[in-house]
């Protein structure tokens, strides 16, 4: 007689599934085969913006151009300097102005000796790259013994990535030293934790907020070393592009940032796009940009108090972090599409408390949904039209965000978690 296998008999089944070994080369070869491909695509299609404009302000910095000085390009008063600098190289296509802190421009200058196309193929397979060892970290960083298979099927099917690549945006590397201190943090390796934070804070200056919630959970060791390697990664800038470069970049700070502008495009997923873009032509854009500030300030209390107090590190660190992620993509001025790269870590997240039954299971009907918007919103937006769909990514980090915010605050009062229930 055959005996009919329970719920529990198949879970078991699937978490050994997971744990193959096999399984998770046979994704990493997926990932690998899918963005060779798509790297194929993009270099027959050679157009790379933001890739492109590192190459020229990496090239354009070496020179001696204060291309900070640029910055103020929507007024379209220095495109004919822009243009100069992309005629050098061949380039016609790339998105100024230059917004980075010098480091995005100092891994790219070794590529400048390679013409445009070739650095650009390199830049796009070194980001590939990024992609994968990230989610082996964010896999690794997991209590979980399926966490790596986990993190590569997510990877495999979200689309940020894809249109990273397709920009040839940075982001790949910043999610890479975000997800190295995860890992480090995970191992209480303040050495890793710290360079991590430094890194990707110079890369962009999104994970500030993080390199701050190291003191706020007393890590002061890794404090010290987030210190510290800015202040040797910032030293770097004058012997890599002269001694006024980073005086140049503290100048134009403010400006690049545009202060008071909406920015109301389809691809901005913070409060700034979405309230410009439900807004407009409603009200005036002063208002409008009054209410995004507001609901940035609201964003950053309640993820404060949602992380409080301050005390040293809890066993719910990584629903801390990851809620912080998601803050750090509603609160900015502009939170392009291809920078949600870094909403893989709240998935993953989130997913992991589900299957250890932290988290109410019903909750991954709408995470898929949540997904599934996000990856379609990548994809679809030209040919989108009515504006509540323009913010579906944007729905979903807020989505992503409440999830945390209930896990943290539930955590911290040491209330027992939800029992799933089928």
């Amino acid at each position: 007689m055959r005996v009919r296998e329970g719920p529990m008999n198949l879970t078991g089944r699937l978490s050994t599934l997971a744990q193959a070994r096999w399984l998770s080369w046979l994704l990493v070869v997926a990932l690998v085969m899918l963005y060779a491909g798509w790297i194929g695509y993009q270099v027959v299609r050679n157009k790379l913006y933001d890739f492109n404009l590192y190459y020229i302000a990496a090239d354009g910095l070496h020179q001696g151009v204060d291309v900070y000085a640029l910055a103020r390009d929507y007024s379209d008063a220095n495109r004919p300097r822009w243009a100069e600098l992309a005629a050098r190289h061949g380039i016609e296509y790339y998105a100024p102005p230059y917004r980075y802190p010098p480091l995005t421009a100092q891994l790219v200058l070794p590529l400048t000796l390679l013409p445009p196309r070739v650095a650009g193929t390199i830049w796009m397979a070194l980001t590939a790259a990024t992609f994968i060892v990230s989610a082996w970290l964010l896999g690794k960083s997991s209590p979980l013994p399926y966490g790596m298979v986990l993190a590569y099927l997510l990877l495999l099917v979200f689309v940020p990535p894809l249109t990273t690549m397709h920009a040839g945006q940075v982001n790949g590397f910043l999610l890479l030293a975000l997800s190295l201190a995860v890992y480090s943090l995970a191992r209480h390796d303040w050495i890793g934790a710290g360079v991590g934070l430094a890194v990707g804070t110079l890369l962009k200056l999104i994970p500030l907020a993080l390199v701050l919630y190291l003191p706020w959970r007393r890590l002061w060791r890794a404090t010290a070393i987030v210190v510290t390697v800015i202040v040797l990664l910032l030293l770097t800038v004058p012997l890599t592009f002269g001694p006024g470069t980073l005086q140049a970049y503290a100048r134009q700070f403010f400006v690049m940032g545009q202060p008071g502008m909406i920015f109301t495009m389809p691809p901005n997923q913070s409060w700034n796009g979405f309230w410009g873009r439900l807004l407009l032509d409603r009200i005036d854009n002063d208002t409008i940009y009054k209410i995004y500030l507001v609901s940035a300030a609201l964003t950053v209390f309640c993820t404060v108090v949602c992380c409080w107090p301050f005390r040293k590190l809890a066993p719910h660190w990584r629903l801390e972090f990851a809620l912080i992620v998601c803050a750090l993509q509603l609160i900015t001025p502009y939170a392009w599409y291809h920078q949600l790269v870094l909403l893989l870590m709240p998935f993953f997240v989130i997913v992991c408390e589900i299957t250890v039954g932290r988290a109410p299971r019903w909750w991954l009907a709408p995470l898929a949904l949540g997904f599934l918007a996000t990856d379609l919103h990548g994809l679809l937006w030209h040919h989108i039209t009515p504006t509540l769909l323009l913010s579906t990514p944007f729905y979903t980090t807020v989505m992503l965000w409440g999830m945390l915010a209930w896990l943290v605050v539930r955590e911290g009062r040491g209330r027992p978690a939800p029992r799933n229930i089928g």
